[in-house]
């Protein structure tokens, strides 16, 4: 299968009062053309730095140091981590052919301007549209996001909108362009259960309906079993584990994933039992590490995880994860 976005051992940076914070560390990652990839590791595992660089949203001071980020256009294809971020072409990329939805609402809308005017300036500014035509799409997109009373929400300012409409009018102008790749990040954190639940399940329903292709960042794996094909797993600016979405759920190959999945609360858990852990936590970006970053965490660490970084390795069809323990020549000394 094409992909639709290809990301290649990619390197963002920022400078800290710290030093050099390696926020993403050599990612590679694939998307393809209906299809929904999940994304998902702790905070500080690199994952909303790396949407934000597939938009050309990395500003000092954070810059793509080095990888590729190769996207089919409509006008053929490209490298977004080689176009100017406030370029032409990546403006007309932006938000017209990747759309992106932002974990916080009420930050990313403006708060001076109605919905409909939001939405409608998201249509003109990617082409001519007459006013008229522009607010009947709106209309049409509120409508679709199941916003109730759509015409007179148009109107109205986003303080007007409680957190769930203001997620659905958000998600309403990222699909307006009918976008290739739509980028959800972290959609569903800042609303309550009840809300997620029904946000969650509107996106489920859209991701049938949406011919492009979805990246949903999450933390949360119960979401991703319920939104994903195929996972990316990251750890510390790394990809970990990659595989489809009923492989990482059934056969977990790197420690770190193991451990997500254990951290996740079952309806079959004995009342009253601990909820398991991962001891310790991600270490800081600027920490320079020898070897595996994940080594401190892991129960099953390895001599040779604490002197090199494991590379990526196919395992099945599909999985790879990058960890010693699947290197058949260390794990075998390892186990020594």
């Amino acid at each position: 299968m094409k992909s639709l976005l290809d990301v290649r051992d990619l390197k963002v940076r920022f400078i800290t009062e710290s030093g050099v914070a390696r926020a993403v560390d050599g990612v590679d990652l694939s998307i393809h053309a209906g299809k929904t990839l999940g994304v998902v590791g702790e905070s500080g595992c690199g994952k909303s730095v790396t949407s934000r660089a597939i938009m050309g949203l990395v500003e000092m001071p954070g810059w793509i140091e080095s990888g590729q980020i190769l996207f089919q256009s409509k006008d053929g294809p490209v490298d977004l981590a080689a176009l100017p971020p406030r370029g032409q072409r990546m403006r007309g990329i932006r938000g017209r052919e990747i759309a992106m939805i932002f974990q916080e609402p009420m930050t990313a809308l403006n708060p001076v301007l109605t919905i409909g005017d939001q939405i409608i300036e998201a249509m003109q500014v990617h082409g001519a549209i007459d006013r008229r035509m522009a607010r009947e799409r709106a209309l049409a997109g509120l409508a679709a996001v199941r916003i109730p009373l759509p015409h007179m929400r148009l109107d109205e300012y986003p303080h007007q909108l409680s957190g769930g409409m203001r997620q659905r009018a958000m998600i309403a102008m990222a699909l307006v362009n009918s976008p290739s790749l739509l980028i959800a990040d972290e959609p569903t954190t800042a609303l309550d259960v009840t809300i997620q639940a029904q946000v969650l399940d509107l996106m489920n329903d859209l991701r049938r309906e949406f011919s492009g292709a979805i990246m949903f960042i999450t933390h949360d794996l119960g979401v991703i079993a319920a939104m994903a094909d195929d996972v990316v797993v990251m750890y510390r600016g790394r990809v970990v584990e990659c595989a489809p979405v009923r492989s990482i759920f059934r056969n977990p190959l790197h420690p770190y994933t193991q451990g997500l999945l254990r951290s996740v609360p079952s309806l079959t858990s004995r009342r009253g039992a601990r909820l398991q852990t991962i001891e310790g936590s991600v270490p800081r970006a600027t920490e320079r590490e020898r070897g595996c970053s994940f080594a401190a965490r892991c129960a099953q660490v390895m001599p040779a995880c604490r002197e090199a970084i494991p590379a990526s390795v196919a395992i099945a069809p599909g999985h790879t994860t990058a960890c010693f323990l699947h290197h058949s020549s260390v794990a075998v000394s390892g186990d020594a």
